[in-house]
């Protein structure tokens, strides 16, 4: 019998505890470093959680905030491997879901945050803060969460779980429904201001969270089926800039159609490879030129 195979996208701004930009990234010193375990924490967590419920488990993580290299590796159990390294197209076709196929049973999204525009949104914005101003998904605004869950239903990988702060758990329940684990890690006041519970609240949630999860996949007549979002025939992805010389760049990209100012339009099969064109025209929106040329 084959190992339960669990996929985890690890994001950071919706990890416990964590509220503004210097725990965010290595400039802020020790302030980053704490947010590094923290987050570390919340993982560890929902891993004991799966693992309560399926001792033979295998799981991969992937990175998926900024330079992708923020969870301690040494902290990890036996039966986690880590997929680690900034997110550069040509290596990360599918960017925060790097190494996902469809062996997959179940994914979880952890430390997730709300999409670009959400009111009083707790560190919001969706794949690339300094470039998109919005994505949508066949006309829906959507999120990373969205944008990840079609992704993983690409490969028929259903949400089990996704945690984050109460407005990206509000946003979560919109687009995925009732039949997935939602935890909520703090309340959002702002853009950098949240009421937070500390771990030992937060990881005993995570914990019995993840546990619920398996069991509903284990058993899904009683516990309702984790969700796999419909991806069904082609699939139409846009996203729109903050400044038009952004768009201007990304329109060079195959497969990316200008059809605004600042939008682009990218079609395809499924969802992993119309948000595949999209992150590669958001790495080539991200290239500056040589200063003797701008």
């Amino acid at each position: 019998m084959k190992p339960f195979k669990l996929f985890i996208c690890a994001d950071m701004e919706g990890a416990t505890g964590i509220v503004h930009r210097d725990q965010l990234v290595p400039e802020g010193g020790d302030a980053y470093r704490r947010g590094c375990a923290l987050l570390t924490g919340d993982v560890q967590a929902v891993i004991a959680g799966a693992q309560r419920a399926e001792p033979d488990l295998e799981v991969v993580i992937s990175e998926g905030h900024a330079h992708m290299r923020n969870i301690a590796i040494e902290s990890l159990p036996a039966c986690a491997r880590l997929v680690c390294g900034p997110a550069s197209w040509a290596q990360k076709p599918l960017c925060q879901v790097a190494g996902l196929d469809d062996t997959f049973d179940l994914a979880f999204f952890v430390g997730f945050h709300s999409r670009a525009g959400t009111p009083h949104g707790l560190l919001s914005h969706t794949w690339a803060g300094a470039i998109v101003h919005e994505i949508r998904l066949d006309g829906k605004v959507v999120g990373e969460t969205a944008i990840n869950a079609a992704i993983c239903g690409s490969f028929g990988v259903p949400v089990g779980l996704v945690a984050g702060a109460d407005d990206l758990v509000r946003e979560a329940h919109a687009d995925l429904g009732n039949d997935v684990e939602l935890v909520t890690t703090k309340i959002a006041r702002g853009f950098n201001l949240a009421e937070c519970w500390g771990p030992k609240r937060t990881q005993g949630e995570l914990e019995r969270a993840a546990h619920r999860a398996v069991a509903r996949w284990r058993e899904p007549r009683r516990q309702g089926r984790p969700v796999r979002l419909p991806v069904s025939g082609p699939v139409v992805a846009e996203l729109e800039t903050h400044r038009r010389e952004m768009c201007d760049k990304m329109a060079l990209v195959p497969g990316l159609e200008r059809v605004g100012a600042r939008t682009v339009r990218a079609e395809g099969r499924d969802a992993a490879a119309a948000f595949g064109t999209l992150w590669h025209g958001i790495t080539e929106a991200f290239k500056e030129p040589a200063a003797w040329l701008a």
